[in-house]
């Protein structure tokens, strides 16, 4: 098989018809090139130019030969910057796991952010619970996760991408879902919805040690919150909850969010991805998410 720096001296040859003038082209001196031609030729086992002292022509075999070597440069050519691309984090496709609340805001404003600058990349979502990143992860059956309140791990790297404050979720006939804003204690005597611990432990703690900051220890139903949000089951239930800020742009039927005076605690979404991944596409992740979130100092949205 000919090498490709020789199909291109040969493709340079045959457009010029002049080994001086294809020399000076390739920035090279003419007798290496006519040297480079002549290896072309014993491996082909054919004459390419027909030379003379006063031209240089094509043969029948340069002739069938052309045609095939500027398709053949033309393929290199793209594999080499497909290469490229791929190496700088703008072509293939990235796998990101997310948990449900990501779905509200977070999710929709890193894909539209990274997209823009990446539109190559083929972005595949997948919603996961907390419990279950880390070995999706590790197994490379995704490349990122976005997560509220995270598990942590040696060997999975992290960092915070915003924080939300909490606001309360309210059935619309609850007594207290029409005032601007409460207290989170003055929700004390009602039943909460949760989700059952297994399924994100790190976020159902913090949850309900935001109900301890308040001074009170929460009594939950049996319901899934998730579940029941899903499946549009809160309009006609006592729902009782809390939630970061960004599920208030899509509340179910029947259910209000309020705003909470105190406490002013919040949640944190973090971005997670394998320690030793060197992915350039998951770096390119993190940039944009960096890029959208830094524009709030307070990081609080």
């Amino acid at each position: 098989m000919p090498e490709l720096r020789h199909l291109r001296y040969f493709v340079v040859v045959a457009e010029e018809l002049n080994f001086s003038r294809a020399a000076t082209r390739l920035h090279m001196a003419q007798p290496p090139l006519s040297v480079a031609i002549r290896q072309l030729e014993r491996e082909l086992g054919t004459d390419l130019f027909q030379r003379t002292t006063r031209e240089v022509k094509l043969t029948e075999a340069g002739r069938a030969l052309l045609d095939g070597a500027r398709r053949t440069l033309a393929e290199a050519d793209r594999a080499v910057a497909a290469a490229k691309r791929a190496g700088a984090g703008d072509l293939g496709e990235l796998r990101v796991g997310f948990s449900w609340s990501a779905r509200f805001e977070t999710l929709p404003a890193l894909g539209r952010a990274f997209s823009a600058e990446h539109p190559d990349v083929h972005l595949l979502t997948q919603e996961m619970w907390n419990a279950d990143m880390h070995s999706g992860l590790r197994s490379g059956a995704i490349d990122v996760a976005i997560s509220l309140c995270p598990e942590l791990a040696d060997d999975i790297a992290d960092e915070v991408i915003r924080t939300e404050r909490v606001i309360a979720v309210l059935a619309a006939k609850h007594p207290l879902a029409n005032e601007e804003a409460i207290s989170l204690g003055s929700l004390a005597g009602d039943e909460f919805v949760l989700f059952p611990r297994e399924l994100a432990p790190r976020l159902h703690d913090m949850m309900v040690g935001i109900y301890r900051h308040a001074g009170f220890e929460p009594k939950l139903r049996s319901e899934s919150f998730h579940t029941g949000w899903d499946l549009l089951l809160w309009a006609d239930a006592p729902v009782v909850a809390i939630a970061p800020r960004s599920v208030a742009g899509e509340l179910p039927e029947g259910v209000v969010a309020v705003p909470l005076s105190e406490p002013a605690d919040a949640l944190e979404t973090r971005l997670l991805w394998r320690d030793e991944d060197p992915s350039p596409t998951v770096q390119a992740f993190r940039s944009a998410a960096r890029a959208v979130y830094d524009r709030d100092p307070n990081g609080t949205g």
